[in-house]
């Protein structure tokens, strides 16, 4: 998601699986325990974010023709250098790219089965693995939420087509996403859900997959735009080959929609700082243990237990809140402090792309994409040096995870200045591929050829990809190369 201004952040109650969830705001903070002098304080490393340069880029995508959004990369079975890159560009469909940023299948926008006088939207984009078809064949699937028709939109993949390897199997009767919205109030309590049509577009938004090893089924997380919600849906096979979805019992994860005090249905035209959203966007889910990590744009990272149906009670992770620890209002005027200010978070609202660098034994890296904003908005709120950058957090299984440093893709190859700017989603690979030792960050840029200063005017938007190895020598991380997701 763009937005015109800078991003802040929520409060309120989580309810995950029926289990109810303490607001911090009302609930006074534990004391913390003092350390004794004796104890030395613990060595705590500088924050830093490096600017790496990325390696290659597609096509520009003019406004007119659709928005890259959110790609995805599928690797070959068999030949590393026939891997593709598939991505979102919402009004314009769908395309396919190979591993130099080349054009491989451009797909327009699909049947209008929910809403016939809307239109069809795609949004975000994941890639399974090793589904099995009713005619007991194994393919592997290009997955995407269309958020203009509540629905998910399912592609095979042709590993021996090089020139349109996705084809459409797409149930001809898809189920609704999303046919309910939480009412305000009573956002945890889904017997108080209400109907809403889907041209109120409260419809499917981000998207992942879990594909779970012990039963061989494999699921799909999708949230709700405008909303704090995830629902989870199972993959199933039709007759014929299309295949659809079918939504998970007992799982539909409400999060807060306030969060420190801060209500984040507050909207404001004016003042970026008091302009909010409840939604989530960006998510993936460790393919290793089954843990989704899960972006509420304005609030942090959240994670959810998929084996157990648990979410956590908070963020691992918050965003700074809003911009400014203080705002001006009334005649004549008042200074009010903003209840949820965290100058010590190094991403910034809008929270959007989340990814996996695999390592050995439940290690990695996830990469957040720290999407800031006010490019273009009014007030124009900076919130520099975390817009338009990437922090990386290491992963040890279920443990926490723990924030490590931060890059900016602030230029390219032979001298090219121009980097990414407001990242709405990124896919990683730790597997050789060729040009890239090891691995592959595939990122959306936002304001491709940074346009009119950023002013948001001309819209122009592609993808950069970028060398693991540039990143991991930047940063100081470490590097893999038999990553394989198939075989994850």
């Amino acid at each position: 998601m763009r937005h015109l201004f800078c991003l802040s952040v929520l409060s309120a109650l989580l309810t995950a699986c029926g289990g109810d969830i303490t607001d911090p705001a009302a609930t006074p903070a534990p004391t913390a325990t003092p350390v004794a002098t004796a104890t030395p304080a613990p060595t705590v490393q500088p924050y830093t974010v490096s600017a790496v340069s990325f390696d290659a880029e597609t096509e520009n995508v003019l406004s007119a023709a659709g928005d890259v959004d959110d790609p995805a990369i599928w690797v070959h079975p068999s030949q590393s250098a026939k891997s593709l890159v598939v991505t979102a560009i919402k009004d314009g469909g769908m395309r396919v790219y190979d591993l130099q940023g080349q054009l491989v299948q451009s797909i327009g926008p699909g049947a209008l089965n929910n809403d016939s006088k809307g239109k069809s939207r795609y949004n975000n984009v994941d890639i399974v693995y090793g589904f099995k078809l009713d005619d007991n064949s194994t393919v592997d699937l290009a997955i995407a939420t269309d958020r203009g028709q509540d629905l998910i939109r399912v592609w095979k993949i042709d590993p021996n087509n090089s020139t349109t390897p996705l084809s459409d199997i797409t149930s001809a009767t898809p189920l609704r996403l999303f046919p309910t919205v939480p009412t305000e109030g009573s956002e945890s309590d889904a017997s108080k859900d209400a109907a809403i049509a889907v041209s109120k577009q409260n419809t499917g938004y981000g998207i992942t997959h879990f594909s779970d090893k012990a039963s061989g089924k494999h699921f799909v997380l999708v949230n709700q735009r405008k909303q704090a919600r995830i629902r989870q849906f199972e993959l199933i096979a039709e007759a014929g080959g299309t295949v659809n979805v079918v939504a998970v019992a007992g799982r539909d994860w409400r999060f807060p929609y306030s969060w420190r005090g801060q209500n984040l249905r507050e909207t404001n035209d004016l003042d970026a700082t008091r302009d909010w959203s409840p939604q989530f966007e960006g998510m993936v889910v460790d393919q290793r243990n089954g843990m989704l990590y899960a972006g509420q744009e304005d609030v942090g990272i959240w994670r959810v237990d998929l084996k157990t149906g648990q979410a956590d009670t908070q963020p691992v992770y918050e965003t700074r809140g809003s911009s400014r620890e203080t705002y001006t209002t009334g005649t004549p005027a008042t200074v009010v402090k903003h209840s949820f200010f965290n100058p010590e978070s190094k991403i910034s609202r809008d929270l959007e792309g989340l990814s996996i660098y695999y390592g050995p034994n439940g290690t990695g890296y996830l990469i957040a994409s720290s999407q800031g904003g006010a490019h273009g908005g009014a007030p124009n709120v900076s919130d520099a040096p975390y817009d338009d950058s990437f922090a990386v957090f290491a992963l040890n299984g279920n443990a926490k995870p723990v924030l490590k440093q931060g890059f900016r893709l602030s230029q390219g190859p032979n001298g090219n200045t121009e980097g990414v700017q407001e990242c709405d989603g990124a896919d990683v690979v730790a597997l050789q591929l060729p040009g890239y030792p090891f691995g592959l960050l595939v990122t959306q840029d936002g304001y491709n050829d940074d346009l009119n200063n950023l002013d948001g005017v001309t819209a122009q938007t592609n993808l950069k990809f970028t060398s693991w190895e540039k990143i991991a020598t930047a940063l100081k991380l470490e590097k893999y190369n038999n990553f394989d997701p198939r075989k994850l």
